[in-house]
């Protein structure tokens, strides 16, 4: 039995090679018993469950065949799919899990979270956060016919992207604030190893918030995809090109 971490697919219909990528990624890693674990943006666009989108139920039956052969998904969201509910992520097969989320591993407890939770320094990111996580706004948004959410959806997503982000994701990770943060956030969850996505930034750093303890980053799947093992012997984060046939 091993555990698998990946995080920052965006997936979107739009990029079939990347759902090919997902779907082979099932089939050639995975056993029965094997656990993965998606920690966030496993959509690079999600509103809500769209039964009748042939795009989501390709990414269903992948998981679902996945889940035939004896590999549990459990789905923790991200800044990009902070909409999926319980209900929503058992339609993909998934079990939905906190977004503060710990595990044993031989090297000590880690932490896991999507990682935008270590970005209190945006202020607006912070504020729209907070309302769009009202149980309210929500309501009323899944109350809007697909068309509309997903029209407004990708009017967020193209401001957000239009924005000039004077600070690296690198430069992020190494600030003051990130640091306490991601301290704080291991000492009240017991951990000494956080792990994350978000920043798109792989690589792991020693003694990142504090003495013994470790950061481990997931990058985004493109040119190259990354994910984390965890079994009785070891906790590995691994990096690969895309191959064309992956």
């Amino acid at each position: 039995m091993a555990i698998y971490i990946i995080a920052d697919l965006h997936l979107s219909e739009n990029n079939p090679i990347l759902l090919n990528a997902f779907s082979n990624f099932y089939e050639k890693n995975l056993y029965l018993n094997d656990r993965v674990i998606i920690a966030g943006d496993m959509f690079d666009l999600f509103v809500g469950v769209d039964k009748n989108s042939t795009f989501h139920q390709k990414v269903r039956q992948i998981i679902f065949n996945g889940r035939n052969r004896g590999v549990t998904t459990l789905f923790q969201r991200g800044n990009r799919d902070f909409l999926m509910t319980a209900t929503m992520a058992e339609f993909f097969g998934m079990r939905l899990i906190g977004d503060f989320y710990s595990l044993p591993t031989v090297k000590g407890h880690a932490l896991l979270i999507h990682g935008d939770q270590l970005c209190l320094s945006d202020r607006k990111y912070d504020s729209f956060k907070r309302f769009s996580s009202n149980p309210i706004t929500q309501y009323l948004f899944l109350s809007l016919p697909i068309s509309w959410r997903n029209k407004i959806g990708k009017n967020i997503r193209a401001k957000s992207m239009a924005k000039n982000h004077a600070t690296t994701s690198r430069e992020l990770l190494n600030s003051p604030i990130v640091k306490e943060v991601g301290k704080r956030f291991l000492e009240s969850a017991k951990c000494n190893i956080l792990i994350h996505g978000h920043f798109h930034v792989f690589g792991g750093e020693d003694n990142a918030f504090g003495e013994n303890t470790y950061r481990l980053g997931l990058g985004d799947w493109g040119s190259r995809y990354s994910y984390i093992k965890i079994d009785h012997n070891e906790i590995k984060l691994v990096q690969r090109a895309m191959e064309k046939n992956f």
